[in-house]
């Protein structure tokens, strides 16, 4: 495995830091006007730590499997890697939550999605988003009625609509442009608003997702 090979070269993992009980790793060195140690204390004085289970390490650095899928950052098998090419201390801490959520999601799928609460109100968001985006745009197929990630709805809001536009047209159905990529998506985003944004104004605009966050937490915290 690629990180196998890296880890075997030992001392390139020039940097230690630790969230609780995860280490961190810097295998690749952030740029100069990053301060690790304030995005990591950042998160630790936000996120409670009994969130922060199913994740044993964080990897800071260029990895092989990011540039192939063209993303910044992801989890996989309780770790969370994370590009070093930052741009400021606080989008690489919103990168971090937003994976810190899928680690937390994939913990809690019974809780967060077996009612379908989420579901429902993530698809009438959809449709809401729809009925604007029609007037300018052919959807793909299943816009309105399917909830995964799908790679076409994925590029069409990416490419064909772009985030800059669609931020705007999701101002009071989403709390993001990224949001309206897949509930899985909602789930993520919403959980930086909890931590990151303003509740009051999350609680409003998405009153189950929220809800559910709460749940969560309060059963994690027991």
């Amino acid at each position: 495995m690629w990180l196998e090979e890296s880890m075997k070269k030992g001392k390139r993992m020039k940097d230690h830091h630790k969230v609780g009980d995860i280490d961190i790793y810097i295998k690749d060195q952030l740029p100069e006007d990053i301060d690790a140690s304030f995005v990591f204390d950042y998160i630790s004085s936000r996120v409670p730590f009994y969130l922060l289970g199913g994740i044993e390490v964080i990897y800071v650095g260029s990895f092989p499997e990011m540039k192939k899928r063209d993303i910044e950052a992801f989890y996989e098998d309780e770790a969370i890697y994370i590009t070093n090419e930052q741009e400021s201390e606080m989008e690489m801490v919103e990168s971090l939550i937003h994976e810190i959520s899928h680690a937390l999601e994939q913990r809690q799928m019974e809780t967060i999605y077996d009612d379908g609460n989420l579901e429902s109100e993530f698809l009438a968001k959809r449709r809401r988003l729809a009925q604007l985006l029609s007037q300018k745009y052919m959807l793909p197929e299943g816009f309105e009625t399917d909830h995964s990630y799908r790679r076409d709805i994925d590029i069409f809001l990416y490419e064909t609509v772009g985030y800059e536009a669609l931020g705007q047209i999701c101002v009071g159905i989403f709390p993001s442009a990224y949001a309206a990529t897949s509930i899985s998506e909602y789930w993520a985003k919403g959980f930086e608003e909890l931590f990151l944004g303003d509740k009051n104004d999350f609680k409003e605009l998405c009153p189950i997702l929220y809800n559910k966050m709460i749940n969560v937490i309060e059963i994690l915290k027991e």
